[in-house]
């Protein structure tokens, strides 16, 4: 967590295919990536997919598993959406059932995407 004194840190646009291809490459770094959403808020399963495809057949090779923060706030509506997704990488940690291509933790932001994004 940041203190009110330290400036906002600014985080890597990655694309979903170099972070699956080169994990090593990204490993403990803070990334923004693009993605199809699965958001199961029920079940604890979130991630964010490569293609909707992926995201249908359950191809967790092809996705990244995603920590959200507990605030309550309801994402399920995003399920199924292109989103814009950031927080860091971590290769070594395959989310649920140790199935996905690495994980983002520390989520800090989760949006749909609508138009052009910055």
């Amino acid at each position: 967590m940041r203190g009110a004194d330290q400036p906002r840190r600014e985080p890597s646009w990655v694309s979903l295919v170099s972070l699956i291809a080169t994990p090593e490459k990204y490993d403990g770094k803070y990334v923004r990536v693009l993605g199809v959403a699965y958001l199961d808020s029920r079940n604890s399963i979130n991630a964010v997919f490569l293609t909707r495809e992926d995201k249908l057949k359950a191809n967790s090779s092809n996705g990244v598993f995603l920590y959200l923060p507990s605030s309550g706030r309801k994402t399920d509506r995003l399920n199924n959406s292109f989103v814009v997704v950031q927080g860091i990488f971590r290769s070594g940690e395959k989310g649920h059932l140790r199935v996905f291509s690495g994980s983002l933790v520390d989520v800090d932001r989760l949006e749909a995407v609508v138009g052009k994004i910055e």
